[in-house]
C-alpha cells in the first residue's frame, strides 16, 4: 500500500480554473481518482473571482492560456489581494505553456508547482501535496 495515500484531507475544496471544458473534465476525474472531491469549476477568471469570493477555497489548478487574462495575470491579481481573500491560496499551474520564461514567472508570483499538460493522476497529486505542503 503506497505511503502517502490519506495525505490529502477529503474536506479540500479545490477550484480548477480553465477556459477548456475538456480539460476542467480530465482534471476534475484526476481529482476524484486522488480523493478530492469538493471542486468548483470556472471556464474564465471572471467566474473564477466570483467562486473566491462565495467559497473558501483550499487550492487552485490553473490554466496558463486563456482568452480573457493569463493564469500569470490572475495568479498577479491574487497575490496582491484584490480579489475576495485569497492572497495565500496554494496555486498549481497547470499548461501546455512550457515556456521558461513563464515557469519562472509563475514561481516568482509564489505559483507553487508548475505541470504540463497532458497530465497523470499520480503526477497531479504529488504536485497538490507539495503545494499544500502535506507532507
Amino acid at each position: 500500500m503506497e505511503k502517502n495515500q490519506n495525505l490529502l484531507p477529503e474536506s479540500t475544496v479545490c477550484l480548477i480554473i480553465d477556459d477548456d471544458k475538456f480539460s476542467r473534465t480530465f482534471v476534475k476525474t484526476a481529482l476524484y481518482q486522488i480523493g478530492i472531491k469538493n471542486i468548483k469549476e470556472a471556464a474564465d477568471t471572471d467566474e473564477a473571482a466570483e467562486i473566491l469570493k462565495s467559497f473558501k477555497i483550499d487550492l487552485i489548478l490553473l490554466d496558463q492560456l486563456m482568452p480573457q487574462k493569463t493564469g500569470i495575470e490572475f495568479t498577479r491579481e491574487l497575490r496582491a489581494g484584490s480579489i475576495a481573500s485569497s492572497k495565500d491560496i496554494p496555486i498549481v499551474m497547470i499548461t501546455v505553456d512550457s515556456k521558461e520564461k513563464t515557469v519562472l514567472e509563475a514561481k516568482n508570483l509564489g505559483i507553487k508547482e508548475y505541470l504540463v499538460k497532458p497530465i497523470s493522476p499520480q503526477a497531479l497529486k504529488k504536485r497538490i501535496i507539495n503545494a499544500m505542503e502535506l507532507k
